[in-house]
This record gives C-alpha cells, structure tokens and sequence, in this order.
C-alpha cells in the first residue's frame, strides 16, 4: 500500500507579499520598533535577494496598511506597533489572500509563546479550565457539532493562563478576524478530530510545565490548522469563480 504522506496546502503568493511578510512578523516580535528606519531598496533587495521593484511594491503595500512612512530625502521608517499591528491587518483580510497570510503568520509568531508562557505560569484553576474546555469540546465534536466555540475558548484561556492582557487582547482580535474560515475548515469531522487531538498535546505539556513541547505542539496544531483554513479559503474562492449551474 502506498503511503498517503500529510501534505499542507499550497498558498499562491508573490514575492513582494514575503517581504511584507518577513517586515510584518519583525514589529511583531519587536525586532523592528516604532521610529526605526528601514534599510535603503538597494539593501533591502540584497538582503532578500530580489530585485528592487519587488521592494518598492512591498513598500507601498506596507505604507498602504500603515505599517511604514516614507519621507523624502531621509528614507522609509516603521510607524507601527504590536499594539497597532493586528487591527490593521484584520481590516485587510476581506478577501485579500495576503491580509490571510499576514493574521496566520502573527498566529505563528504570538501563539507558541503564548503556549510557553502558559506552561510556566498557569495555576491549577486555570489547568482545570482548560481541562473543562477540552471535556466540551470533545462532547461537541463526538454529538456532530464542530467545537468551534470551545476552540476560541481554548486559545482565549491559553492567552489568560500566559497572564498578559496585551497578548490575551491580540488573540481575540485575530481568532474573530478569522472567524468565517476557522469555521469553514472545522466543517468536516476529520478537522474537528485533529482540532481536538492537538489541543490535548498542547494542554498535556502545559500540565507537565514543559515549555518547549508546549511550543512545538502548538506550532504543529498551528501549521495543521493553516492548512485546513488556507484550503477552505480557496474552496471558497472556487465555488465564487465557479458557481454551480442554475
């Protein structure tokens, strides 16, 4: 028998969207801070090795998301914080595969340590909320319902098991942002049982206090979940392109 190997769905993106990408997850993670100033293109398109209209086209998309400021005759600077960073881009999803990519890349960038933080911080009334949520959520997804409430819940009580508003105030905004897709991609029974598998691997070492398996777990169930809403996108994308005949 062959085996059916686990593959993630391929996204369409274009290179100035990774530079976009890669400038957007540095404000995240505070590499890059309000005021500072970017390198010139020149630079910019050695270091990421394109060329220099790819980097001006990053650019005006990070000037048109508010994220940067260009000022003639001293060059590009960051006007933008983590505080700022998810609104902006939550205002950009609507239907725009890039606004997508950027809100699951602060997934990526916030969550796994939020997951650490979790597994270091988190008392025994916060393990027995989780513990509870995880209980619903598995009753949910054996009745036939997707468990989408209690994946929201389980993510919101990570965040406040982490004891940080402002990280706690980012989850909230990106799980309702992409609200409409997480639904989509829990729709068949197969994506609620790997939803509810992977919550339990992230509780477990969170439990255990153990951070780094709190961390590679939740970055598995974010890259798992990625595929499945990335997928249910261009689902959606089809059936708009193609409608069925009437």
């Amino acid at each position: 028998m062959a085996i059916q190997p686990q593959l993630q769905a391929v996204r369409r993106i274009r290179v100035y969207e990774e530079i976009v990408s890669q400038i957007t997850s540095l404000i995240l993670n505070g590499e890059l801070k309000l005021g500072d100033k970017l390198p010139s293109e020149r630079e910019l398109g050695e270091r990421f090795g394109v060329g220099r209209n790819s980097v001006r086209e990053a650019t005006r998309a990070l000037e048109s998301a508010n994220l940067v400021e260009t000022r003639q005759g001293e060059g590009t600077f960051i006007v933008a914080t983590p505080e700022s960073l998810v609104p902006v881009l939550s205002a950009r999803i609507s239907g725009e595969d890039s606004g997508i990519h950027l809100l699951f890349e602060a997934r990526r960038v916030l969550e796994p340590q939020i997951a650490a933080l979790a597994a270091e911080r988190a008392n025994e009334d916060e393990l027995k909320a989780l513990d509870l949520i995880l209980t619903r959520q598995r009753k949910e997804v054996e009745s036939g319902a997707s468990g989408i409430e209690e994946d929201t819940q389980f993510h919101m009580a990570l965040a406040k098991a982490a004891k940080n508003e402002f990280l706690e105030s980012l989850v909230r905004t990106l799980l309702s942002s992409l609200r409409d897709l997480r639904e989509r991609s829990v729709r068949d029974m197969s994506g609620r049982i790997r939803s509810l598998e992977t919550h339990l691997k992230i509780f477990n070492a969170i439990k255990a206090k153990n951070e780094n398996d709190a961390v590679t777990s939740m970055i598995s169930h974010l890259i798992e979940i990625e595929g499945g809403e990335v997928g249910a996108q261009d689902s959606l994308e089809e059936d708009e392109e193609f409608p069925p005949e009437s």
